[in-house]
């Protein structure tokens, strides 16, 4: 099941690129790539992923995580069923990692935080 590129994969290139992956955590880049593993061979997805077999297998064992340009192509070369649970994974641990930091400050600096929310992400 390796996914081809074309001209209609550049927009869905283009998406990938601006997902903050450097702002992912080693458990979230783990779970992208287990739901990838799910539905290809191996092979199939190191070759789409541009690494050896071999570096998937130590992701899957999470002897090491992914890279930032690992995740981007595996961002890239999701299917459309795989899209809600993958943009799922980057969410929570997105939320998880804003909520580590809002509970870590004094009140002063969590209605900033608050206020910040509101007026970026909420209007």
């Amino acid at each position: 099941m390796s996914k081809e590129f074309d001209a209609e994969d550049y927009e869905v290139e283009e998406k990938a690129l601006l997902i903050p992956v450097e702002w992912l955590s080693k458990e979230a880049r783990f779970k992208i790539i287990e739901t990838l593993i799910s539905t290809r061979s191996l092979v199939d997805l190191a070759r789409n992923l541009g690494v050896t077999p071999t570096a998937v297998r130590k992701y899957l064992k999470r002897d090491t995580h992914p890279s930032d340009e690992v995740i981007r192509r595996a961002l890239a070369i999701m299917e459309p069923y795989e899209e809600e649970k993958i943009y799922t994974i980057i969410i929570q641990d997105i939320l998880s990692a804003l909520k580590m930091l809002y509970e870590s400050l004094d009140e002063t600096y969590r209605n900033r935080i608050q206020k910040m929310i509101k007026e970026n992400i909420l209007q």
